[in-house]
């Protein structure tokens, strides 16, 4: 349950232009991101990164891609996850997207115009679909077509301070924990200018209170988003309580760090933070303490957190898209994915290397993950799943810090985002 050691999660910048410079990127022509000289090709790869480390491990695996196809190296163009977005819709304008672009599943369909479907192309390139976790395989494909190949995925988590805990005298929450042992929790551990719990109104990170909480989702089934819905209101007003009623939580403020929650969990101002299982790799270099991971706490609906994940596609505009999937198929192979794995990067789509996660400094960690997994909802996609997310947080700071009422917050963001 725990992990001995010592940062993605935020809105996207783009808002509606993004999906009208994708669709003018797809009657653009292209043919670009690729060279070919003397016999060797080189693909563009664009992809987001929260750190050094995460750089580093996809420099590996582009080195892994040359090392089985000697005629093919990739060009790794990274940025913030926030501001891959920005970035891509920007490129999509002047058809310049890379050919190999990172996709994911909550913001597939927003940009499933730039990707080519894969289906027809999967078995030439030695992929097998029943290799993958079939909830991310189903999540990064649009209207019945596969966009991408995962190579992970996995709930949102509850990260906790073990040594915050451990010197408050506060009992280490089991996988089983509830809504009151986390709010029991979070007030005996606000104290001394800490906090029990870090958090910043991001959308992806209030869904898995509200289906805890109330069993709603705000993005139906048809991939609609309903705000207004009693259940999610309920769900957000509960989360701003915890800094305007219950103090629990600091105030927030608007901050161009793209994951301001984590940053004050890793700085030790906080005792617990809502986070992906990929941001662990950040975690056992940045945190000078023992992190632990559980499962969101159980609430009347019981313990709930929808599953995300992230993959990789090819661009329309590619001109060796052969190749492109040749490298793919390298990138989320079972060798790309045991790397991953092990150095806490990415737990795996591929579900036999998800044991390698764990071991063998994140073994504590299994029981908590797998909880969260096993309890875990697949969020449809919505078309301006990115447009949403800005302005949740825009409008969210306000509603947190009690400046906004949260009905008044959430039909701002629902009567923007149309």
């Amino acid at each position: 349950m725990t992990v001995n050691n010592r940062w993605k999660r935020a809105a996207a910048a783009a808002a509606a232009a993004t999906l009208a410079l994708v669709l003018a990127a797809c009657g653009s022509g292209g043919g670009g991101g690729s060279t070919t000289a003397n016999g060797h090709t080189t693909l563009t790869w664009n992809m987001w990164s929260g750190s050094t480390s995460e750089v580093d491990a996809w420099n590996h695996l582009s080195q892994m891609v040359t090392a089985k196809y000697p005629d093919t190296s990739l060009e790794f163009q990274t940025s913030s996850f926030n501001d891959y977005w920005t970035k891509l819709a920007a490129q999509a304008s002047g058809g310049n997207t890379g050919c190999i672009l990172g996709v994911q599943s909550l913001r597939a369909r927003s940009i499933a115009p730039l990707l080519v479907p894969l289906d027809d192309l999967l078995a030439k390139a030695g992929i097998n679909p029943a290799d993958y976790d079939q909830s991310i395989w189903k999540g990064l494909q649009v209207d019945g077509q596969q966009l991408a190949i995962p190579y992970d995925f996995g709930p949102q988590v509850m990260y906790f301070n073990v040594d915050r805990f451990r010197e408050a005298g506060v009992p280490v929450p089991s996988v089983n924990w509830t809504q009151q042992d986390f709010l029991s929790a979070a007030q005996k551990l606000t104290a001394g200018g800490k906090y029990g719990f870090a958090l910043y109104p991001t959308i992806d990170t209030v869904i898995p209170w509200s289906l805890s909480l109330t069993g709603t989702d705000p993005v139906t089934q048809d991939g609609k988003l309903d705000l207004s819905q009693q259940g999610f209101v309920d769900a957000v007003q509960w989360y701003t309580d915890l800094v305007n009623k219950l103090h629990v939580a600091a105030p927030v403020a608007a901050s161009s760090d793209p994951t301001p929650a984590l940053s004050s969990f890793v700085a030790g101002d906080a005792a617990m933070v809502v986070d992906g299982p990929w941001q662990l790799v950040n975690l056992v270099k940045q945190a000078n303490f023992e992190v632990g991971v559980l499962p969101m706490p159980a609430g009347p609906s019981g313990s709930h957190s929808q599953v995300a994940g992230s993959g990789f596609g090819i661009s329309q505009t590619c001109a060796d898209p052969e190749k492109a999937l040749q490298a793919i198929a390298v990138l989320t192979g079972p060798d790309a994915l045991q790397y991953l794995a092990e150095q806490g990067r990415a737990y795996p789509a591929r579900t036999a290397q998800q044991d390698a996660w764990f071991s063998p400094q994140l073994a504590n960690a299994k029981p908590g993950l797998q909880a969260a997994i096993a309890n875990s909802a697949v969020s449809p996609p919505t078309e301006n799943y990115t447009q949403v997310s800005q302005l949740f947080t825009q409008y969210g700071v306000q509603a947190v810090n009690g400046q906004q009422s949260v009905p008044d917050f959430l039909s701002s963001v629902q009567q923007q985002a149309r």
